[in-house]
């Protein structure tokens, strides 16, 4: 899973399973293996390198500790000296979990692009990584009812590393086990050891029907909590009971899980983590916390005290990621754990099961806000429908249909994200087929345009029926199609391919830009590919490029398909005519600073001439998951921000803007048009 390679003066450290790599110059120094068991945080495996200095190919965050207690956070633009002892620094946005083991006395210090480590002399220095990849331990065999789907949920906190506050990070939160239906409906359920929860002392009670079991089934994950039966939705942890009636259950239960999520990584500043971090500051001038109190309690008693807290003051810190809509029904189920570990908030997607085609229908939209689009069925029956809005990012549709701007996601494309194999190769495989000679513009300059990436990009273009059926069925890491697709699926240069045709596939995410191609995309997940973006409606040629080309950029920067479908969404009027089929958490490369940013600058919004008003968004990723941290850096000193919270607003000068942002190549959103930071002529905005 983790190797380490050589590359010149670099170690390169890779994930073979993730697909991502990260480089430590060593100065040419050799390396080679060494053992595990030194580091204070678990590394899947480690090398050992004798250097006088150690740099990094970005400016990074370094969490520097000794006995595990954190002495000093280095942020870019400050430097430090750490005296005698030995030392463990973390890297922070490295695309995995990597520790450097390190002898003191050395200076951290940065030359605005490059973050760098000196000792007075060589020294022995050990390097280890894990991997963020996730597999849940097994499965769990339930009844077939929502009781028995509460057992199941049950179970789930079982995948917690911890119940300590640093749960909140991505990396301590493991998937929860599956779920499987067997065994007699009023039987007992023998849940196997490694399912087996921790006993937190909380309980959650709902009433028994799916939907409500899939409200509360992230809040109970989250909590290591009991589901059971009750007719009054509350929680209860050490004799303190929050009721969950007060509205619709799934906002109450969503509504507490921010709450408790958010003061758990307040309150993990008193532990490892000892960072400058903005939102604690936010809580503690909203509300009373004492955050050096609760770290050490007991998850039930801490919770205890969270209820205490009021919701409301703090209830607009947080900007969660993503919401799935689920059909109440047994047969989401399986797809339950999956979303989960995504930390979805899950609400009720129930739809007619029949509607009018007409307009009329279309524009009045069914009783709970899902419209169904007037147009063509699948070749399943089922019609494009428009789900009720998220205020999130990411948007999940686990219901009848295909979902206009939302993701479609499918069990087989999960269960195929946790079955990725090792690849062969370390080089990003993306392959572009356009079959239409007007939309050539569109395959120009898309990828690979990061230098320390390494991508292997094939161009071709008119294929027939039977060329296109074998780029299929070849191993690809990205398929991107450009041209057309109509009734008899896609356009080749002979003829047209239906996908439905096509039994197997090597290609793990792609983009096909063309006119309503979902039901192609869809067959293609089918066929074996994990994820894609296809469109659920007729796009003009020129819109299709455009659009098309933003995806790409934003893709080859580390968004997954969820930002990217957001982005298109923001800066294109037909970004909503876009939606994903199967898993839209798959990524096709890491963003260079751990976690996809952009930019957003209003030149007409309260600018004074050289100053402006910008504010900067974090994308989160299954590598870099809502509770991460990341640093600001146009701010001396480096304060820390959570992934998944409210977007910081600064005031920036002309200047200041220039000199962080055009180095480097970073999204930004420039008066509501997307451009690259190394791109802008700052002197005109």
């Amino acid at each position: 899973m983790i190797s380490f390679d050589r590359d010149g003066d670099d170690v390169v450290v890779r994930d073979r399973i993730e697909e991502v790599l990260f480089r430590v110059d060593v100065g040419g120094a050799a390396s080679e293996p060494t053992d595990t068991d030194q580091f204070t945080f678990p590394v899947d495996s480690a090398v050992r390198v004798e250097t006088d200095t150690l740099a990094f190919n970005q400016l990074v965050t370094l969490y520097v500790r000794r006995d595990g207690s954190l002495l000093d956070t280095c942020s870019p633009g400050g430097t430090a000296s750490v005296s005698d002892g030995t030392f463990e620094i973390e890297v922070s946005s490295a695309p995995m979990k990597l520790s450097i083991r390190l002898p003191g006395p050395f200076r951290v210090e940065d030359d605005g692009e490059r973050t760098r480590i000196a000792f007075d002399g060589a020294v022995t220095v050990r390097i280890g990584a894990r991997s963020f990849h996730g597999h849940p331990a097994g499965s769990v065999t339930v009844p077939e009812t929502p009781r028995g789907m509460m057992r199941a949920v049950s179970t789930f906190g079982s995948a917690l590393a911890t119940t300590s506050p640093e749960r909140s990070f991505p990396t301590l939160r493991g998937h929860p086990p599956l779920v499987e239906f067997g065994g007699d409906v009023e039987g007992d359920v023998d849940v196997p050891e490694f399912a087996e929860p921790p006993d937190t002392g909380v309980r959650i009670t709902v009433p028994e029907t799916w939907g409500d079991v899939y409200a509360v089934a992230t809040l109970a994950y989250y909590l290591g909590a009991e589901v059971v039966p009750g007719d009054d939705p509350a929680v209860r942890a050490a004799g303190e009971t929050y009721s969950l009636s007060d509205g619709r259950l799934a906002t109450e239960a969503q509504r507490l899980l921010e709450h408790v999520f958010l003061l758990d990584c307040v309150v993990r500043t008193e532990g490892f983590y000892d960072v400058d971090l903005h939102e604690r500051r936010v809580v503690e001038e909203r509300v009373d916390v004492d955050p050096a109190r609760l770290y050490g309690l007991p998850l039930d008693e801490r919770v205890a005290e969270y209820l205490r807290i009021p919701v409301e003051p703090l209830s607009d810190v947080l900007d969660w990621h993503l919401t799935a809509d689920v059909k109440p029904a047994v047969e989401s189920a399986e797809l339950l754990p999956f979303l989960v570990n995504d930390m979805a908030a899950i609400r009720d997607a129930t739809v007619a099961s029949e509607a009018d085609d007409g307009a009329d229908d279309a524009a009045a939209g069914l009783g709970d806000g899902t419209a169904v689009v007037p147009g063509e069925s699948s070749p399943a029956g089922e019609r494009v429908v428009t789900p009720p809005p998220a205020d999130t990012v990411g948007h999940i549709w686990v219901g009848d249909g295909y979902p206009v701007g939302a993701s479609k996601p499918t069990v087989g494309a999960y269960r195929r994200r946790l079955d990725e194999t090792v690849s062969e190769s370390s080089v990003i495989d993306v392959t572009v087929v356009c079959n239409e000679a007007e939309m050539r513009e569109e395959t120009e300059n898309l990828y690979g345009f990061r230098d320390y990436l390494e991508f292997d990009i094939d161009i071709v273009h008119d294929l027939t029926v039977d060329e296109l059926r074998e780029t299929l069925a070849d191993e690809h890491d990205f398929f991107h199609f450009v041209g057309h697709v109509d009734a008899e699926g896609m356009k080749c240069d002979d003829g047209y391919l239906d996908l439905d045709s096509v039994d197997d596939t090597g290609v793990k995410a792609f983009l096909l830009n063309a006119c309503a191609s979902y039901r192609q995309g869809m067959a293609l997940v089918e066929a074996g590919a994990i994820g894609g973006l296809v469109t659920t409606t007729d796009v003009g040629n020129t819109t299709a490029t455009n659009t098309g080309r933003t995806m790409a950029r934003l893709l080859d920067y580390g968004f997954d398909l969820h930002g990217v479908l957001d982005v298109a969404k923001e800066v294109h009027v037909f970004g909503g005519a876009y939606s994903v089929v199967g898993d839209a958490g798959v990524t096709l490369c890491q963003a260079k600073g751990g976690t996809p940013m952009i930019l957003h600058i209003d030149s007409g919004d309260g600018s004074t001439g050289d100053e402006f008003p910008v504010d900067y968004s974090a994308y989160a990723t299954r590598n870099y998951g809502v509770g991460s941290i990341y640093v600001d850096f146009f701010t001396d000193g480096g304060v820390h921000y959570l992934v998944g919270a409210q977007s910081p607003h600064f005031t920036v000068s002309r200047s200041k803007l220039r000199d962080t942002i055009q180095a480097d190549r970073n999204p930004v959103i420039l008066d509501y048009e997307l451009y690259w930071s190394d791109e802008i002529d700052y002197d005109e905005i």
